[in-house]
């Protein structure tokens, strides 16, 4: 457990740390990866000032553990012990893109309740399958959490 907090490829710890700089990181991260691999579902939510805080923050800060079905939570959890922070974003870009139909036809109300229900209708094989599909590098993900670092310097200056 100690290893799951400090280590790599998990460091769960910053998370939770000062100023929850880790969690700022993980949403950012998030939030751009739905824009690089989401974007109809990107510029919707925008224009419907849908946050990634207002749905992803219980998602990811608990590993799908808050609300999802027990099935998908120890295959998420199987794959971030070994891979980190690639898959349980994966699996949020799975869940959005399984439900983007539903959601680009929805308004602000009606996708917070949408979001918000998704975890009762989630079933683990499709979305851990959609998921595995999703091309999704390290490398993407380690240059949206440096040009995280890089905005939060700005702001230290």
């Amino acid at each position: 457990m100690i290893a799951v907090m400090n280590d790599p490829p998990c460091h769960m710890r910053a998370l939770f740390g000062e100023g929850m700089a880790g969690a700022h990181r993980v949403l950012y991260v998030a939030d751009k990866l739905i824009g690089k691999f989401l974007p109809k579902l990107a510029n919707h939510f925008k224009r419907e000032n849908i946050d990634i805080t207002m749905f992803a923050t219980q998602w990811l800060l608990t590993l799908y553990t808050s609300s999802f079905p027990w099935e998908l939570v120890t295959r998420v959890w199987d794959a971030f012990l070994a891979e980190g922070w690639k898959m349980v974003y994966r699996v949020m870009l799975a869940l959005l893109e399984q439900a983007s139909p539903q959601l680009l036809k929805l308004s602000f109300e009606d996708i917070l309740g949408f979001l918000r229900d998704l975890p009762l209708t989630v079933q683990a094989k499709p979305t851990l399958d959609a998921a595995f599909r999703i091309p999704l590098k390290r490398k993407i993900v380690h240059k949206f959490e440096l040009e995280w670092l890089a905005k939060q310097k700005e702001k230290k200056w």
